[in-house]
């Protein structure tokens, strides 16, 4: 890491901790809202990408992972006891898409290519069916509800219910996140992660199980999933199979993904903010169906054009320039 990456990474820092403070001196706190969305699209988009960004296994059902957390707690607060504590909550419900995400790993990581792909797939349909069949318990069509995250740390009480409080609480978690996912990235586990994308017969001929490293990134990629799901549970208030379960969900992490720069961690950070940015802030002139059209050819026009992703392209980008003096050559 060069200079100018670091001094990168230190504005964009500087300015996601100092957000509040901006915000309101451009008179656009409305923003707030949009980057706390944005933190937990990041920690899902991160999920997505130490799993299949780094195994080349593509999932196109983590969906089922989040969305299964953000029920666990809004059935825990349903029919359970509708005062418990996050901090009991959360642990269960990423315990809960832990459990899925074995469910999902074991059977279908022995698979390869477009057959691993498609059970994940079919596993969102499935996750997303049963919250119709199962309507008295999950709430069908209109979900369930979970209201605001309510907390104490050392005697304070912390709740969503204000913007900037939120806006932390959301942005915290994916700041950690962030950080653990960067150290196993780097680690031995996601050299080997890497090298069984480029080239898994090499891998298992070095006598390396590779099985059982794609099921370990499997339930690695479910620790952020469930983290996210929670939060993005309690940041909509009500968890509704549309919301959490659809495929769509699952195809919005890729793309986050793909334009920020998969198999990198920081790079779906910069594509989340950057989705959630502009489907929000920029696009929403084009009406509710129209934005998404925008959206989504934006997307394609990354695929196209930007395949590295625009991050990374970026990061190498200020590498390049850091390493020869400011010259673009």
């Amino acid at each position: 890491m060069n200079a100018l990456q670091l001094l990168f990474l230190a504005a964009s820092l500087v300015g996601l901790l100092a957000a509040p403070l901006w915000t309101s001196l451009l008179g656009v706190e409305g923003f707030l809202r949009t980057f706390a969305l944005a933190s937990i699209w990041a920690i899902l988009a991160m999920g997505w990408d130490i799993q299949s960004g780094y195994t080349g296994y593509i999932s196109f059902g983590h969906a089922v992972l989040s969305g299964g957390a953000a029920y666990a707690t809004a059935l825990l607060l349903t029919h359970v006891n509708p005062d418990l504590p996050f901090l009991v909550t959360a642990p269960i419900s990423v315990l809960v898409a832990l459990g899925i995400g074995l469910a999902i790993a074991i059977p279908s990581l022995r698979l390869r290519g477009p057959y691993f792909s498609l059970v994940t797939f079919v596993a969102g349909l499935i996750f997303y069916q049963l919250t119709y069949a199962f309507s008295g318990i999950t709430g069908g069509e209109l979900g369930q509800r979970v209201g605001r995250l309510q907390f104490e740390v050392a005697g304070l009480e912390v709740t969503t219910f204000d913007p900037v409080t939120r806006y932390y609480v959301m942005l915290i978690p994916m700041l950690v996140i962030a950080v653990a996912l960067l150290y196993v990235a780097r680690s031995n586990v996601g050299m080997i992660l890497i090298a069984i994308r480029e080239n898994e017969e090499a891998v298992a001929a070095a006598g390396i199980d590779t099985t059982k490293f794609k099921i370990w990134s499997f339930v690695l990629s479910s620790i952020p999933m469930g983290i996210g799901g929670v939060l993005l549970a309690y940041f909509y208030g009500t968890v509704n199979p549309v919301n959490f379960l659809l495929v769509d969900r699952s195809i919005e992490m890729i793309a986050m993904a793909v334009v920020g720069g998969m198999s990198s961690i920081l790079g779906p950070v910069g594509g989340a903010f950057l989705v959630i940015f502009l489907r929000e802030e920029v696009l929403y002139v084009f009406g509710t169906t129209g934005r998404w059209v925008a959206l989504w050819t934006a997307v394609l026009l990354v695929l196209v054009f930007a395949r590295d992703g625009l991050f990374r392209k970026l990061w190498h980008k200020l590498g390049d320039r850091g390493a020869t003096g400011g010259d673009d050559e």
